[in-house]
């Protein structure tokens, strides 16, 4: 299948229809609300990966973001993250994903929560970023990289987009080889469009991209689990409701990883 192929499925997959007014209804908003919710109100729905804000607060803590950087949200979803990185470090942070239904409820979330003038929102491919080179500061992919086949091309993009001295920071679940994947999955309903790649392999296309200085955190990754019960069901809003933190029951043949790396 074409990279372009594989890229519509993808995008199809995320597309539930409704999901701003799924997330405003879920969390009791009322028009006269938005612009004074915080972005905390959001957390329990929009941090759409495993480990939840407190992943992203760890990723953010690791990469060492802070005030004044510009940073890249590389397959944004709707937002979370994002959101997380500009309220709480007032980083200026453009965001692309695939799905055009994410990329609108990223735009009104941010609305809901005053932020739409330090986030732009766009729809893009990260192995095909619409920017110049060494834009950014920072560029995060969180979650991203299991949509992605052609991974060489993404971190290229990630490193012609850095500045020297930047940082490039993901978090990616990979297969272990123990046993075969049990589809479906938040990111995939078949083996079709997911691309866990082992570790290694992930490790070496950042080498091969050109980063120096690749640091694996792994070891304080929280695992990835499923069939779990959020504050607020996801289940309510799409099927990428699965994954989050607090299970009983983890997906063996997945490892989580945190990747680190910085651009000389």
């Amino acid at each position: 299948m074409e990279n372009a192929d594989i890229e519509q499925k993808v995008a199809a997959h995320y597309t539930q229809g409704n999901v701003t007014a799924r997330i405003v209804q879920a969390l009791g908003l009322e028009p006269d609300d938005y612009g004074r919710v915080s972005v905390e109100t959001l957390f329990p729905l929009d941090q759409l990966h495993h480990g939840g804000v407190a992943l992203t607060e760890k990723l953010a803590k690791a990469a060492g973001i802070g005030a004044g950087m510009t940073l890249l949200d590389a397959g944004a979803g709707i937002g979370g993250a994002a959101r997380f990185l500009a309220d709480r470090f007032g980083t200026r942070v453009e965001a692309v994903d695939l799905s055009e239904e994410f990329v609108a409820t990223a735009k009104e979330l941010d609305r809901i929560v005053g932020l739409s003038g330090k986030i732009t929102h766009r729809v893009a491919s990260v192995t095909a970023l619409p920017f110049d080179e060494m834009t950014f500061d920072a560029v995060w992919s969180q979650n991203v990289t299991m949509n992605v086949p052609d991974k060489a091309a993404m971190f290229a993009e990630a490193f012609r987009v850095l500045r020297p001295g930047g940082v490039y920071v993901l978090s990616h679940l990979a297969e272990t080889g123990r046993a075969a994947l049990d589809y479906p999955l938040p990111w995939a309903m078949t083996a079709e469009t997911s691309f866990a790649t082992a570790p290694g392999m992930i490790l070496q296309h950042l080498a091969d991209a050109g980063f120096d200085r690749v640091t694996d955190h792994a070891a304080g990754a929280p695992p990835p689990r499923r069939r779990c019960r959020p504050k607020v069901s996801l289940r309510t809003i799409s099927r990428w409701a699965p994954i989050c933190q607090g299970a009983a029951q983890t997906l063996c043949t997945l490892s989580a990883m945190g990747v680190l790396c910085r651009c000389w």
